[in-house]
């Protein structure tokens, strides 16, 4: 359950909705200027909050490139440090994650039946 109280609540997003389904949408060098016109912190909540859903995991990475270690270390501890390397190495970084690599091998699902 979300705490409405807490200011740095992980399931609600720092920037407005409008703008982060233009983030979402655009091309990433378009996102990334977009979160740079944002003040660091809530460039770094924003980082940690996209870096933690799998699904934009590469926003959060490229939006983290463009944020200082210690902005992400204090919006997220530890985990800041790691974001913040990782984002130094984001194509080596997202190449391992198996969530964003090719399902070889794999048959595609079909809800078709023969």
């Amino acid at each position: 359950m979300t705490n409405i109280t807490d200011p740095h609540s992980t399931d609600d997003c720092p920037v407005p909705e409008a703008l982060f389904s233009q983030m979402v949408s655009a091309p990433l060098e378009t996102a990334m200027a977009l979160a740079q016109a944002l003040p660091e912190t809530q460039r770094s909540r924003l980082a940690v909050y996209c870096y933690r859903r799998a699904h934009l995991r590469r926003l959060g990475l490229a939006i983290a490139a463009g944020c200082s270690k210690r902005s992400l270390v204090e919006e997220s501890g530890y985990a800041g440090e790691l974001i913040h390397f990782q984002a130094l190495n984001m194509e080596a970084t997202l190449s391992g994650d198996r969530y964003l690599s090719p399902r070889a091998g794999k048959r595609p699902i079909s809800l078709h039946s023969c």
